[in-house]
């Protein structure tokens, strides 16, 4: 899909979407437990509907209920092959609990998925009685059981790993180490991880270099439980705020465990103006000057930071940002082409971006198929004219991104 998006001013009121990775851990949670729990933040965003499938598959039985979701938990009858789509969050969760739960699963990926990083999570589970293999092109075999032990992950590859393996531990018959040879990145996502088992009961001891899990755990539901909103979805609207007009966006929780609540932090030292209460995030445009950002434990703000600053005075400097290679696209590669093709001036750093302020000219922009490259190609046109290629991508985390957009166009507030 091909949009050109004029450009023009964008401002007024936005109700944040569910966040999407706590749904998908609350999810694969409900449906380890014990009894029915309903997850209130219904969401139609790619990757959740992707978590939903696979825990179908395991059989689990997951229901959409007006805004929320019924999950019963899985049983013994497997119900076909797990389509991950290009959910690496749903692949690298379910891996270790299908393991754990000896269940042999097919997994079906898609897009660049087949090419992002599994080896250390690959090795870690092979050398614990589990069997993978790739059968045919697209397609991860999952056969034997899990066995209890020592495991010792690499910490700048994926947090994903860890999370997938704190989901499965629990579930072996005795205790288990989960170590990180080098601290985690993306430690925010593991606390996330670690928010949702203690929501559900599970135990889990922190060691110096990790966790200890005890075994024979069960998941126990807390009957419903209810996903934040998101604040990495967020920070592209409070990034239009910052370059257009005020813009709010409502059921942002001040005292949220996700890491992306840094954005605002950001903004600040950006120069653009912040007002936060308990549940909401209002930012006003103020001349913006460049700095410099470390995003090694949020990499997911890099495309929105990085249109700041090609906005900004000065230059800014992102770094940490080497693992954004093996997101949907190249993302470093392809937030610097964004850029560019809307008269940036880009340099690339072995793990991160320079980038000149200025005036943007505008440009066509191809989102390689990544939702957060078009969503920062639509934000961008509140200083110039873009042309968007592949814009269906949002449909990954935000189905809905093209209307709340078009509401911040007229300047009304937009319902979810």
């Amino acid at each position: 899909m091909e949009l050109f998006l004029p450009h023009g001013p964008l401002g007024g009121r936005v109700a944040s979407i569910a966040s999407k990775s706590q749904l998908q851990r609350l999810l694969l949670c409900a449906a380890l437990a014990d009894r029915e729990t309903v997850v209130h933040g219904a969401s139609d965003a790619a990757d959740v509907q992707a978590m939903c499938r696979c825990l179908r598959a395991l059989g689990a039985r997951v229901t959409a209920d007006g805004k929320a979701l019924r999950v019963q938990p899985v049983t013994e009858q497997a119900h076909g092959a797990a389509d991950c789509g290009e959910s690496g969050a749903t692949l690298r969760f379910l891996l270790p609990v299908a393991a754990a739960l000896g269940r042999e699963t097919t997994f079906r990926l898609h897009g660049r998925l087949p090419q992002r990083p599994l080896g250390p999570l690959w090795e870690a589970l092979e050398a614990h009685g589990v069997r993978l293999s790739r059968p045919a092109p697209g397609e991860l075999l999952c056969a034997g059981r899990l066995e209890n032990g020592r495991f010792l992950l690499p910490g700048d590859v994926s947090s994903q790993f860890f999370s997938g393996l704190l989901f499965a531990l629990p579930l072996l018959s005795g205790p288990s180490e989960l170590r990180a040879a080098t601290p985690p990145e993306s430690a925010g996502y593991i606390a996330m991880t670690l928010a949702a088992l203690r929501r559900f009961g599970i135990v889990t001891e922190p060691l110096p270099d990790g966790w200890a899990v005890p075994g024979g755990q069960r998941y126990r539901s807390p009957g419903a439980v209810r996903a934040e909103g998101d604040w990495s979805n967020a920070a592209f609207w409070l990034a239009a705020g910052a370059l257009s007009r005020p813009v709010t966006v409502t059921g942002l929780q001040a005292e949220s465990g996700q890491g992306d609540r840094v954005i605002l932090e950001d903004l600040r030292r950006f120069g653009a103006e912040v007002e936060q209460n308990a549940d909401a995030v209002t930012v006003r445009p103020a001349p913006l000057h460049g700095c410099s950002l470390d995003v090694r434990s949020t990499p997911d703000l890099a495309p929105p930071l990085a249109l700041l600053a090609a906005c900004a005075a000065g230059t800014t400097r992102i770094t940490g940002a080497a693992r954004l290679r093996y997101k949907e696209s190249d993302r470093l590669a392809s937030i610097a082409a964004a850029l560019r093709a809307l008269g940036a001036d880009v340099r690339d750093l072995p793990d991160g971006l320079e980038i000149a302020g200025g005036r943007l000219t505008g440009g066509t922009v191809d989102a390689c198929g990544d939702h957060r490259i078009a969503m920062l190609a639509a934000i961008a046109s509140a200083r110039c004219d873009v042309r968007l290629r592949g814009a269906e991508c949002v449909e990954k985390s935000d189905p809905h991104f093209w209307q709340t957009l078009a509401g911040l166009r007229s300047g009304t507030e937009e319902s979810r």
